[in-house]
């Protein structure tokens, strides 16, 4: 109860300085033009049908977000929500921010709160995890919701940093179909126009609750070949490059126009394996055939070469900056190709059926290269593989959700910005989860309290016994967290930012 005496007064010191977060701020005019490249086309414009950071990106102009985690101090603050406070361990209790509309005039209210929580709480929803936590949303008034959960839940303000608002009225009208296209939202941009393929245009919002953006129009334009990307970087073409090969970092470095900028993220990449058979039968489905595969790839020399040396060790898959992180656990299968030659025999491995290795463009620095380097390393011991690179990243995501992704497929997450072993492993290792290929009842467990008790000593307990089953089960093979790396023209005023969400609607141009 000590917590939940110490998150009252929390709760109430943000309500007393909700008043700092003031909307309607005066601003100049916005003016001038950002183009952006990303390495693929935004997949939907529909807030909560996806995991995938480039909509995010989208989302983020578009949308707003009950709350806001500041990325100078990664403390969350106020945002359409100008403040909250916790009732009891399962109440919080939040006052909304008066005079906010969405595009097409309809108000922001707590009916919006209500509708858009219970629409992600849908089974098949991809952002499930992100409000399953809540139990009911309770209309007090027009701009005061209560949101109960069935048990504590020490991530609720993390989870609702990142969770946009839609209104009721017009998603009911236009349907899911009409929505993945269009947009209707209280954030401060407005959709221009939508060329698949081609580019999207966002114009600033000269009336935006919180102050106009500096910048009038932003263009994101889906260029697949990073070196077209950083080609047209260095020429003038486009502003920012969002994800740079960290073999091309001294190119641009020596350029006079560009620079980069850098910093460390919670985004790490792993490669899952099959292990529940969701894709069907598969030899990944042996326990050995897996330890095989994670002494056959050198992850450090793939830190070395890939990534020259811009990546940091992870340990049963999480960041050194995820809550529950626990090194102890890193390398549990060391780069050992004699090992996985034994294991290997001893599973009696058909050597001439192959097996499928995947991954995608959209948030992996060098993903082929990537790719490559596992798919040879895999070869070394003997074992053929299918290689593919999707370049598409809906069709991966919606591939991955229904189950399909079989074999070996190597992801990227990013926890949505939520810096706390929850996002990743109620994601990728809950039972039911549409991203899970490696489960049990006994991580379902320690995953379900973890997610319900306020103590961080015994939250870190439960998830050192998840990171342990991940780890002796070879769920999955870790490779290493990535840093954000932007390039940028020098006129550009921005930063990388540490949770990889793109805020243009932050940057400025140099007069």
């Amino acid at each position: 109860m000590k917590f939940f005496k110490k998150a009252m007064i929390i709760g109430f010191l943000v309500l007393g300085m909700a008043i700092l977060f003031l909307p309607g701020q005066p601003s100049a005019a916005p003016k001038g033009k950002l183009t952006v490249a990303l390495s693929s086309d935004v997949g939907t414009l529909d807030p909560q049908d996806h995991n995938i950071r480039i909509n995010y990106i989208a989302g983020w102009h578009l949308y707003d977000n009950l709350v806001y985690r500041d990325q100078k101090t990664l403390k969350i603050g106020p945002h359409l929500a100008e403040s909250w406070k916790i009732i009891d361990e399962n109440t919080w209790e939040f006052k909304l921010r008066k005079g906010v509309k969405f595009d097409n005039g309809e108000p922001f209210t707590a009916e919006s709160v209500k509708f858009t929580i219970e629409r992600g709480q849908d089974p098949k929803c991809p952002q499930r995890p992100w409000v399953s936590w809540i139990k009911e949303v309770k209309i007090l008034d027009d701009y005061t919701v209560r949101i109960l959960t069935e048990k504590p839940y020490p991530v609720a303000l993390d989870r609702l940093a990142n969770y946009q608002m839609l209104p009721p009225k017009w998603v009911k009208e236009k349907g899911a179909d009409f929505i993945a296209t269009n947009a209707n939202g209280t954030g401060p941009y407005r959709l221009k126009e939508w060329k698949r393929g081609v580019h999207m245009i966002l114009e600033a919002k000269e009336n935006y609750w919180k102050g106009a953006p500096a910048i009038q129009t932003i263009t994101y334009r889906p260029i697949k070949e990073i070196s077209t990307q950083i080609s047209e970087l260095m020429t003038g073409g486009i502003d920012i490059v969002r994800d740079v090969p960290p073999d091309q970092i001294s190119l641009i470095q020596n350029s006079p126009n560009v620079r980069i900028s850098k910093a460390p993220t919670l985004r790490v990449i792993y490669m899952v394996m099959d292990a529940d058979g969701r894709a069907g039968k598969s030899p990944i489905q042996n326990l050995k055939v897996r330890q095989a595969i994670s002494h056959a790839v050198d992850v450090d020399t793939i830190i070395k070469t890939v990534m020259t040396g811009n990546a940091i060790k992870t340990a049963a898959t999480l960041n050194p900056q995820h809550f529950g992180y626990d090194k102890s656990l890193e390398n549990p299968y060391p780069y050992n190709p004699d090992k996985a030659r034994q294991l290997l025999k001893e599973a009696n491995f058909n050597f001439e059926q192959p097996l499928r290795l995947v991954t995608y463009t959209g948030s992996i620095q060098n993903p082929r290269a990537l790719l490559e380097a596992v798919g040879g390393y895999i070869n070394k011991v003997g074992i053929k593989t299918n290689l593919n690179l999707f370049t598409d990243i809906g069709m991966w995501d919606r591939l991955g959700r229904e189950g399909k992704q079989n074999d070996c497929h190597i992801h990227s997450w990013g926890s949505g910005g939520v810096y706390d072993a929850d996002a990743l492993y109620y994601t990728y290792f809950r039972s039911g989860a549409p991203m899970t290929y490696g489960s049990s009842p006994e991580m379902d467990k320690w995953l379900d309290q973890a997610r319900s008790i306020m103590n961080p000593e015994q939250r870190k307990k439960l998830y050192y016994n998840a990171g342990k089953y991940i780890n002796d089960n070879a769920l999955a093979v870790s490779f290493y967290a990535q840093y954000t790396i932007l390039g940028l023209n020098k006129r550009v005023i921005y930063e990388a930012p540490p949770d990889e969400f793109l805020r243009t609607f932050e940057a400025k141009l140099k007069d």
